[in-house]
């Protein structure tokens, strides 16, 4: 069973290597473009796809480097998420 939660372990450190290194080649190529274009859309009526966010209308409240501030329209009430910008597969004005 000590096997288990080794590997477990294992790939947490793997997955904050990967978010590591993505980081770091971000600032070698000029920092993230990507969050410049999301800081243009602040405001804004959009639906974002990507990790935990599938064809949700949403509203950008706010975004820097590494992540956004967005506020979910769902059918019952609204709630506010913080995503990662590596989350985020693509945007779709409304």
């Amino acid at each position: 069973m000590s096997s288990v939660f080794k590997d477990m372990d294992q790939d947490d450190r793997l997955d904050a290597l990967e978010r590591k290194v993505k980081k770091l080649e971000r600032n070698a190529n000029g920092g993230s473009k990507m969050s410049g274009i999301i800081k243009e859309l602040i405001g804004r009526e959009c639906t974002i796809d990507g990790d935990g966010i599938y064809g949700h209308s949403c509203t950008i409240l706010d975004a820097d480097d590494e992540w956004v501030k967005l506020i979910v329209h769902e059918k019952k009430s609204d709630s506010t998420m913080i995503v990662r910008l590596d989350n985020i597969d693509s945007i779709t004005l409304d």
